[in-house]
C-alpha cells in the first residue's frame, strides 16, 4: 500500500500536489519548479526524507512527503510529515490512519515521534489529527523567511 517515489510516479505526483494546495490555503503558492526542487534534493540527500506514494489495486491513492531530523529535546529522530494528502474519492478508508500507524513504526528510521503542521482552518483535518493522537506543543512555532523561493 506504502511504497517510495519513483520517476514515473512525476506526473501523477505534481497533480496531486497542486490539487493539495488548490483545497487549502497553505498561505505559499505551489509550482512545478518547487516540486522539481523538492524531488531532487530528496534523491540527492535522501538521509532527509522520502516521498511515500499510496496506491492500491487501482492506482495511486495519495503521497506523503516526510523529513527526518534529529530532536536534543526529545532525544531521538522526529518524522515531520510535510505534506500529506490522499485523493478526495479515497478518503473516509482508512488510508490516512494506515499511514500514519506505518510512520510511526519505531523501527522505521528509529522514530521516536511524529510531527505535522495544519492549517487552522481545516477543521476535518484538525479533528481527525487529533482523534489519531497528536496535539498541540506548548511551544509556537515561528518562522522567518532568509530568501525567495521559486516560484
Amino acid at each position: 500500500m506504502f511504497r517510495n517515489y519513483n520517476e514515473s510516479d512525476r506526473r501523477e505526483l505534481k497533480k496531486m500536489i497542486l490539487a493539495l494546495y488548490s483545497e487549502d490555503d497553505y498561505g505559499e503558492s505551489m509550482s512545478g519548479e518547487k516540486i522539481d526542487k523538492t524531488i531532487a534534493e530528496l534523491q540527492h540527500f535522501p538521509e532527509k526524507g522520502t516521498i511515500t506514494i499510496f496506491e492500491n489495486e487501482r492506482g495511486v491513492t495519495g503521497y506523503a512527503i516526510t523529513i527526518f531530523f534529529w530532536s536534543n529535546e526529545l532525544g531521538g529522530n522526529v518524522a515531520e510529515i510535510d505534506e500529506f494528502y490522499v485523493k478526495p474519492e479515497w478518503r473516509n478508508k482508512g488510508i490516512g490512519t494506515k499511514f500514519l500507524d506505518y510512520s510511526a513504526n519505531p523501527g522505521r528510521r528509529n522514530v521516536i515521534g511524529l510531527q505535522l503542521e495544519v492549517t487552522p482552518t481545516n477543521k476535518r483535518a484538525l479533528d481527525y489529527y487529533i482523534k489519531y493522537g497528536f496535539q498541540e506543543s506548548k511551544n509556537k512555532q515561528l518562522y522567518k523567511r532568509c530568501r525567495r523561493s521559486v516560484k
